[in-house]
């Protein structure tokens, strides 16, 4: 019995004594999407002082609290500028950046999404829709020409909560539509809000061949399967590779909206249209991404500082439910002899939620462990040097796994009181067990949080 307890809430002692001089150092794998799911013990005191400032009417210090609260103090994403009892504020959300100020009396910040010399119907259409799905937040034009997001606030009504959702809806929609906007109206362009750094030419060169070449290879493999046996399968496929791209080439603008159309293409459809006839329109869709050059292909892609997450963090539960769904259906491709599709179920459990979640630090730490067993083609041209799985002898590091493992494990259990890792889980004899027997630990890791005091 005190084995399973200490098996179920986790066994410090054992993360502790595991070597991990060995590990890989994950961040410096650039792949999957920032998230401020993220917050450490301080962070989240932060949160909680915020509350308590301004339930005691200390409205100024609650705002310097919660400033303290979306600071990401590794990336160095807020700047904060006091002037006596005035303060200017700047936040980094991808493409552009919120600038800020408090007069003593009101907070304003507005992001810059596009110059518009001249005003445009179908321009001003697509922003008074925009305005239709915004809660916190408004279009506007400003003196210098300027389309700007723009949110304002008294001091008195800005609760951390009211300055959270505010901000992060400016971030967001911020970041999202100035790319959009200036793909769509060529009488757009662009402002010098930009704080992104621009792919090598060699960087764009290797993700751009992947990017057809996994599009090229999922068609391929899905042509060759009954269309209708197999439509379950040809599914996770599609949908596999979408997650994919997105997840390791961090993709945004136009690239980002033509995935999410083919997301929305499978799941808004559910009710109304065959598995087979969704599948077809997703195959369509996927197929015409290969006609994307190179130059508009890198154009979605660059390296930036976040504040904000686009998605919202997930409840444990549903995040568990789609990996271990995933790997039960794995299970029949692996007992009828169709390995491959079995790895490709395994990788769509994993990336669907980080896809439209906001996954913990982590969760997306774990699975960049995982995708170099998968394609270790890839990280043999962008990270040579790691080497958990060698495609050649088929053989898996077991030593280097283990130790980045617990190099991520340690990190993290500071947040979460009863993180362990189910080590006696992992099979390494082939790739597919390994692959998933480790879906399976992560879906099965305990992310209760620790509460701050």
């Amino acid at each position: 019995m005190l084995n399973w307890i200490k098996n179920l809430l986790g066994n410090g002692e054992q993360e502790g004594k595991k070597n991990t001089s060995a590990a890989i150092d994950l961040n410096k794998v650039s792949i999957g999407r920032y998230s401020d799911n993220n917050k450490t013990l301080d962070k989240i005191n932060h949160w909680h002082k915020a509350e308590d400032l301004y339930k005691a009417k200390d409205y100024k210090g609650s705002v310097a609290a919660f400033f303290e609260y979306v600071q990401d103090d590794e990336i160095g994403n807020v700047k904060l500028v006091q002037d006596g009892e005035k303060f200017t504020f700047q936040l980094y959300q991808g493409s552009r950046h919120i600038d800020g100020s408090f007069d003593g009396q009101t907070i304003v910040a507005k992001i810059k999404l596009a110059v518009m010399d001249y005003p445009g119907v179908a321009v001003m259409r697509r922003l008074l829709e925009l305005n239709y799905n915004l809660y916190y937040s408004r279009a506007a034009l400003d003196e210098e020409q300027n389309l700007c997001l723009v949110f304002d606030t008294d001091i008195n009504t800005a609760s951390p909560e009211k300055m959270y959702y505010g901000l992060r809806e400016l971030a967001v929609h911020g970041d999202k539509q100035d790319d959009l906007l200036i793909s769509d109206f060529t009488t757009l362009k662009d402002t010098d809000g930009g704080t992104t750094r621009s792919l090598s030419a060699e960087e764009v060169e290797i993700k751009y061949r992947y990017f057809k070449k996994w599009i090229t290879d999922t068609l391929d493999e899905v042509d060759k399967l009954n269309q209708d046996s197999f439509s379950g399968a040809i599914a996770y496929m599609l949908l596999g590779v979408v997650y994919r791209i997105d997840f390791f080439f961090v993709t945004e603008g136009f690239l980002l909206s033509e995935l999410e159309k083919i997301h929305k293409t499978y799941w808004d459809k559910k009710e109304t249209t065959t598995l087979v006839e969704r599948n077809r329109l997703m195959r369509i869709a996927i197929k015409k991404l290969l006609e994307i050059p190179q130059d508009k292909f890198a154009a979605s892609l660059y390296t930036a500082k976040y504040t904000f997450s686009p998605s919202t963090p997930p409840a444990a539960e549903k995040a568990r439910d789609h990996i271990i769904n995933a790997d039960k259906d794995a299970q029949w491709y692996i007992d009828n002899k169709y390995p491959a599709i079995a790895v490709r179920l395994v990788e769509y459990g994993l990336l669907y939620d980080h896809f439209i979640f906001s996954m913990p630090k982590v969760q997306t730490s774990l699975t960049k462990i995982l995708m170099q067993t998968i394609h270790q083609d890839y990280f043999d041209e962008v990270w040579p040097d790691i080497k958990f799985y060698d495609r050649v002898t088929k053989e898996l590091n077991k030593e280097l796994i283990e130790a980045t493992v617990y190099e991520v494990i340690n990190k993290y259990k500071s947040r979460y009181e009863y993180l362990r890792w189910d080590a006696d889980r992992i099979r390494y004899n082939s790739l597919l067990g390994f692959c998933t027997n480790f879906a399976d630990a992560m879906a099965n890791l305990n992310l209760k949080t620790k509460r701050g005091k």
